[in-house]
């Protein structure tokens, strides 16, 4: 036997060795590193793992052994399992954390506990309602799992199904459960003795004499074979030869019947094939890239998509594959846009690999592209970093500065640009960012020369009409002052000004865009007669009102409650006011939900179009909404930033800041510089000629901040060299490299000492000046656990190596000397944003 590491999709620390049986290897001789391996682990239950390492001499009586193989050969290269080693020690998390995010779930299938009766059991006493039920449900329908147990029932049956098992009356067993199947299609044989002997085809024919439209069918069918290149013994898909000859279901089930035709049933494959363009002449051509990474700085959305789709098509020309992270897929362009123009030039090479296409899709691209050999265009979101590309030649990583590409809530929480970095280093492949608005990390590597800078001034093929176009000029409005003068109704956002310019923009037949960058109604609701908010009960977070679901939400933890009448705090219904009663909860803060129903109330007659989260929460909102946007019919659309990648920017003639306090969002040191560029591609994106230019105005409550006359001269070299020398005199990113370490538990005592603890070994392994105490975050609680944060800093010049080893040593120190602190939860945040 042989001994293997796995890797187990669980957030466990390190590998897990298991012998494989002899019998196992002599079924698989393609059996290696890569392959998936169905283990036992944790008592009972099993779990697909990939083998990351073989021992052929190892003593291996003391290990469990594998229980499947399931890979006829590696499904995974050794260069991915590599780049999964790196990010594991890089972000400081499991391996097995990464094998669960970076494959499809459907090549991961684990075993479920499948509940059965114990035949001849009998109850002593009587049994409870709930216990009866269990019983009767699993009589009925038989074996199942506890999901669908549960489901069946609707309710919970933990405590029934622990006594019954106890008893003995319910008997468990782990199944395995699997996710993907492949997709198989009914298609039509000749039966053996027909397809080499022409004589015996020529006495079914005469034995068909009386059954004409039998004859016929299969007439029809053996012509179809030959059409397709086939002889008779190829196989013909079924709906093909039903669509040659309507309505013949009845002969067909007769010649099955006969034994003249078999049905059998063939995996097909679900992946699409895309037409070839027949704009191929319409690419320009580029220089090729000379340097291991290069930062694309561009002026214009068009010229930076003429750039990208001439390096993607001089690659795959080349025969390479490419790789094409795009932040978000929630901006789907219509027919003539730039991911059609992507799957035009890539045809049948090009793979979309990200969250809108199925799991089986996801499962099948996967394989199909780890065996590969070759042009390949694969485009996604983050996730895509994990796909495997043997012949990988070049990666684009399109708005590298977007913060999307980092995964901040589970493990890994890593920065796809940067494993993408390390990625085409390892596989020779060069990497190309592109951005309008460059963030200061790229833009300082660029600058001082690790990265080459391509600064174009304007694209060979940009037009004179092109070169003719301006930006629009920022104008503020004064909501501060406005208020001041009552002018600005209560409870109110959208000013008189804004409110004439809005209806004179569409009187002239043009479009206006509205950014308002908060979801919901109301950011919190609180009570005016004790003046308390009201809270998430698991977060310390303010509820946020949403009323098109009429309920209060909770945007971390996803807690919903209905609006109650009376405040939970002090039972008040009503306050009085100068102005009389008025509810004692009041909705305080303008949401995209408030201002759309403000502008259906002030201008009732033109159509108003929301663009957010809520409005892309699925699929089929997405398509409808894309749809409405290409119809042109809406003369209003709202939106939050979501609304900049969309196909909208054809007629616009005023852009609107609603709230730009709304738009810098949480304080931190990089707030201003998303905002900056949030709203910089706002314009650039507008930009038209002079007298056809939009109006860009600003609402805003502090005119005079620095951050408005940054934007009112619209230079970003200028803001973002301002950024780079202000984050070097405070010490911050890209300067220093910065390490979020979090704790999180239910008992704040512990969660207090641990922390201490933890810092203090951190302060004795690294420099006291680069880690800092334990600190209480803004949000304190989460999802029910308290929090603290420990920040710890690096010199950008210096390896990450020491900082890693001293994590792992003390984490261990940690549990050696406080085992309780096995109860918490501690986990690093590389690189945060």
């Amino acid at each position: 036997m042989i001994r293997v590491e796995v890797i187990i999709p669980l957030a466990l620390d390190g590998l897990f060795s298991y012998a494989v049986p002899e019998a196992l290897i002599s079924e698989v001789p393609g059996f290696s590193v890569g392959c998936r391996v169905v283990v036992s682990f944790g008592g009972k239950r099993y779990y697909t793992g990939v083998v990351f390492s073989m021992d052929k001499e190892a003593e291996i009586s003391a290990y469990k052994e594998v229980e499947q193989i399931l890979d006829s050969a590696p499904i995974i290269p050794e260069a991915t399992l590599k780049q999964w080693e790196w990010m594991a020690y890089y972000y400081a998390c499991p391996l097995g954390s990464i094998l669960r995010d970076a494959l499809p779930s459907g090549l991961l299938p684990e075993s479920k506990t499948m509940l059965s009766l114990v035949e001849g059991f009998e109850a002593e006493d009587a049994l409870p309602h709930a216990e009866l039920l269990i019983l009767d449900t699993l009589a009925e329908k038989g074996a199942m799992t506890t999901e669908q147990l549960e489901r069946l029932v609707g309710r919970r049956l933990t405590r029934p199904l622990l006594h019954l098992i106890e008893l003995g009356a319910v008997h468990t067993e782990e199944a395995l459960q699997p996710r993907y199947r492949p997709k198989l299609a009914r298609y039509l044989r000749l039966a053996p003795e027909y397809q080499e002997d022409e004589g015996a085809l020529s006495t079914l024919f005469d034995g068909l004499s009386r059954a004409p439209r039998q004859a016929e069918l299969l007439m029809a069918f053996l012509e179809a074979l030959r059409e397709t290149g086939q002889d008779h013994s190829g196989a013909l898909h079924r709906s093909v030869l039903l669509k040659a000859v309507p309505k013949s279901e009845a002969q067909l089930r007769a010649l099955i019947e006969k034994g003249v035709l078999e049905q059998v049933l063939e995996p097909v494959s679900r992946l699409r094939a895309v037409e070839p363009s027949s704009r191929e002449s319409s690419i320009a051509d580029v220089e090729p890239l000379t340097h291991p990474v290069t930062l694309y700085y561009g002026h214009t959305a068009e010229d930076k998509e003429r750039y990208v789709l001439g390096q993607i098509a001089a690659t795959l020309a080349r025969g390479g594959q490419v790789l094409y992270l795009t932040s978000s897929v929630h901006s789907v362009p219509s027919a003539a846009g730039f991911m059609q123009r992507l799957a035009e030039i890539a045809g049948a090479n090009y793979y979309p690999y990200h969250s809108l296409i199925g799991e089986a899709v996801r499962v099948e691209t996967y394989l199909r592209l780890s065996k590969l050999d070759g042009p390949a265009l694969v485009v996604g979101t983050r996730s895509a970093i994990y796909v495997p590309l043997p012949r990988l030649s070049l990666v684009i990583i399109d708005e590298e500065q977007e913060y999307l590409y980092k995964q901040q809530l589970v493990a890994p929480r890593y920065h796809a640009r940067d494993v993408a970095l390390w990625r085409a280093h390892q596989s020779g492949a060069q990497v190309l960012l592109t951005s309008l608005t460059p963030s200061a990390e790229v833009l300082f590597h660029a600058l001082r020369g690790k990265y080459q800078l391509l600064r174009p001034e304007s694209f060979p093929a940009e037009t004179s009409s092109q070169s003719q176009q301006v930006l629009p000029t920022i104008e503020l409005i004064d909501l501060k002052r406005l208020r001041q003068l009552r002018e600005v109704e209560w409870g109110h956002t959208l000013t008189p000004y804004l409110l004439e310019e809005i209806r004179s923009t569409i009187a002239r037949g043009k479009k206006v865009l509205l950014l308002q960058n908060r979801r919901g109604y109301a950011p919190y609701v609180t009570c005016d007669a004790c003046q308390t908010r009201l809270l998430c009960p698991n977060c310390d977070v303010s509820l946020t009102y949403h009323r098109t679901r009429a309920a209060l939400l909770c945007h971390y933890c996803g807690y919903t409650a209905a609006l109650p009448e009376a405040c939970p705090s002090c039972g008040a219904i009503e306050v009085t006011t100068k102005s009389g009663l008025r509810p004692a909860l009041r909705q305080v803060g303008y949401g995209i939900e408030r201002v759309e129903e403000e502008l259906k109330e002030k201008l009732p007659a033109y159509e108003v179009l929301r663009i957010d989260s809520d409005t892309f929460s699925s699929q089929k909102k997405r398509m409808e909404l894309l749809e409405q946007i290409e119809s042109g019919s809406a003369e209003i659309l709202l939106g939050t930033q979501l609304i900049r990648n969309q196909p909208i920017w054809e007629g616009i003639g005023l852009i609107a800041v609603v709230q730009l306090d709304a738009v810098l969002g949480v304080p931190d040191f990089r707030s201003e510089e998303r905002a900056y560029q949030l709203l910089y591609q706002l314009r650039l994106r507008s930009r038209a000629p002079r007298e056809d230019c939009p109006r860009y105005l600003i609402q805003t409550s502090s005119t005079e901040q620095a951050f408005i006359k940054a934007l009112q001269v619209g230079d970003y070299d200028i803001f973002i060299n301002e950024v780079l020398a202000e984050r070097e005199a405070t010490n911050f990113p890209p300067f220093t490299r910065l390490t979020h370490l979090w704790l999180r538990g239910k008992d704040e005592r512990l969660l207090a000492s641990a922390a201490l603890v933890l810092s203090q070994y951190l302060k004795g392994l690294l420099p006291g000046e680069r880690v800092t105490d334990p600190q209480i975050p803004d949000l304190a609680r989460l999802e029910g656990y308290y929090q603290r944060q420990i920040v710890i800093r690096r010199p950008f010049q210096q390896s990450y190596r020491e900082e890693r080893a001293a994590f792992a040593s003390a984490l261990q120190q940690l549990r050696l000397s406080m085992p309780e602190s096995k109860r918490l939860q501690i986990y690093f945040d590389v690189d945060p944003l």
